[in-house]
C-alpha cells in the first residue's frame, strides 16, 4: 500500500468520505486507503499527519480554521475564507486548500439552481458558511449571512464581503430570498419554521440525517438539495489533487447515495505495542457495559504461560496460530470490545475477521510514548533487547497494516 489518506474531525464516525474515496481508489486500482481520524485539536491533526506520514487529509468540523496555524502553506482561496478542508502532505510540507466552494457550486449546479441575480441567505459563520457565501458571491448572487451569535455573523460577512442580518430579523430577508444554505453544526431548529416558504431552495451541509431545517423545508414544499451533493462535489477536486487521477464521479456518487446501516456491534482496537489498547478497551467497557476481551490475555490463560515464554519456547509462528484461533472466535460474538495484540494485523485471516465482524479502531501513539509505556519489563518479545531505531522500523513497517 503506497498511500494513506484520512478525514479528521470530532465527531468523525458519521463521515461518508471513506466510503467515497475507498470506492474511487478501488475503481482506479490505486494502491491506497482512506480512513477516519478522531482528534482533539487542529494541532493534533497536523502533528499526527506528520508522524504517521499521511499523504492527504480532509478537514471537517471543528478543525477547519483551527488547523491553519500548523500548516506550512495555505492557498489564497483558503486564506480569504479563513478555512481549510484539504491538506496535502508532500516533501515534508503541509499545504492547505479549500474545496467547499466547489462543493456548494457543484451541488447547486446538480440541482439546476442558477445563482446569478438571486437572493441567498447563509445560516452560520464558520468555515463552511464562509465558503458558501464566497461561492454564491462568485455566482453573482446577493448574499446575507445570519447566525446564532451575531458578532460572529458580522465578522464572517466583513471577511467575505457580503451583508449580515441578526437571526431575530432574518424572517424579513427570507421573504424575498431564493436560496437558504444551512451551515451550522446542530440538527436542531435555528430558524423559525414560519420563515421557510415554498419558493425557497434549501441546501444543508449536514448530511448524516435530516436536520430540522430540511424537514421544515420539505413540509412546506420547498425544494431541498441533498447535502451529500455538496460532499461529493467538494470531494472530486480533492481526489484529483491527492492522486493526480480524474475522479470516477459516478462510482463515488453511487456508493455515497446508498444508505446502509453498519451491522457490526463489536469494536476491535488495534495499534502498536504501548498504544493503550487494553486501557482504552477497559474504559469503553466500563462506560458502555460491553464485554471486554484482551486477545493476549486469553492466549496466556489457555497456554498457561506468558507470551514471552511462548515466543521463547515455541516461536512466533506458534503464537500467531493461537492468535488466529482466538480472533476467529469473534465471528460468534457481539457487543464486545476487543484489545488486539500489536502484530495481529500481520496475518490476513485476522484482518478478514476484524474487518467483517468489528468496527476496527487504530490507536496511534508515537514511538517515544509507546516505548515509555512499555518500559523495560521485557514482556514484549519483538521489542525485547531492540533499539529505538529498530522499534521505529517495526512501527513504520506496520503502519499500512493498521490503516
Amino acid at each position: 500500500m503506497n498511500s494513506i489518506y484520512a478525514v479528521a474531525g470530532n465527531p468523525i464516525f458519521h463521515s461518508r468520505s471513506p466510503v467515497m474515496f475507498n470506492a474511487a481508489l478501488r475503481e482506479l486500482s490505486l494502491d491506497g486507503v482512506y480512513i477516519r481520524l478522531a482528534a482533539s485539536s487542529g494541532e493534533e491533526v497536523a502533528t499526527t499527519m506528520r508522524a504517521i506520514g499521511l499523504d492527504g487529509m480532509n478537514i471537517t468540523s471543528p478543525f477547519k480554521a483551527d488547523i491553519i496555524p500548523y500548516l506550512d502553506e495555505v492557498d489564497r482561496d483558503a486564506q480569504v475564507i479563513g478555512s481549510v478542508n484539504t491538506v496535502l502532505h508532500k516533501d515534508g510540507r503541509l499545504r492547505g486548500f479549500n474545496t467547499d466552494v466547489d462543493g456548494v457550486l457543484g451541488a447547486l449546479a446538480q440541482a439546476g439552481f442558477e445563482g446569478k441575480g438571486k437572493s441567498a441567505v447563509v445560516l452560520g459563520a464558520g468555515g463552511a458558511a464562509r465558503a458558501a457565501a464566497v461561492a454564491l458571491l462568485s455566482a453573482g448572487a446577493k448574499v446575507t449571512i445570519t447566525n446564532r451569535t451575531d458578532r460572529n455573523a458580522r465578522q464572517a460577512a466583513e471577511r467575505v464581503g457580503c451583508d449580515q442580518v441578526p437571526l431575530e430579523e432574518v424572517g424579513r430577508t427570507l421573504k424575498g430570498a431564493h436560496l437558504l444554505i444551512g451551515a451550522v453544526s446542530t440538527h436542531d431548529r435555528v430558524i423559525d419554521r414560519q420563515h421557510i416558504h415554498k419558493g425557497l431552495t434549501v441546501l444543508d451541509a449536514n448530511y448524516s440525517k435530516p436536520t430540522a431545517l430540511v424537514q421544515d423545508a420539505a413540509s412546506v414544499g420547498a425544494k431541498v438539495i441533498d447535502g451529500r451533493e455538496w460532499l461529493l462535489a467538494q470531494a472530486v477536486p480533492v481526489f484529483e489533487r491527492f492522486t493526480g487521477n480524474a475522479a470516477p464521479v459516478q462510482t463515488m456518487r453511487q456508493v455515497l447515495m446508498k444508505t446502509r446501516r453498519d451491522g457490526r456491534t463489536n469494536i476491535a482496537l488495534i495499534g502498536f505495542m504501548g498504544s493503550g489498547k487494553t486501557v482504552v478497551a477497559e474504559a469503553i467497557g466500563a462506560k458502555t457495559g460491553m464485554t471486554v476481551i484482551d486477545i493476549d490475555t486469553r492466549i496466556e490463560e489457555k497456554a498457561g504461560t506468558s507470551i514471552a515464554e511462548i515466543f521463547e519456547k515455541s516461536g512466533q509462528e506458534a503464537f500467531r496460530r493461537m492468535e488466529i484461533e482466538e480472533i476467529d472466535g469473534l465471528r460468534s460474538m457481539s457487543n464486545t470490545i476487543v484489545s488486539c495484540g500489536g502484530g495481529a494485523v500481520t496475518r490476513r485471516p485476522n484482518v478478514r475477521v476484524l474487518r467483517n465482524n468489528c468496527l476496527t479502531v487504530w490507536l496511534w501513539a508515537g514511538i517515544e510514548a509507546s516505548l515509555n509505556r512499555i518500559g523495560e519489563t521485557g514482556t514484549r518479545p519483538l521489542l525485547h533487547g531492540q533499539s529505538r531505531e529498530q522499534a521505529s522500523a517495526l512501527l513504520a513497517e506496520r503502519r499500512f497494516l493498521y490503516a
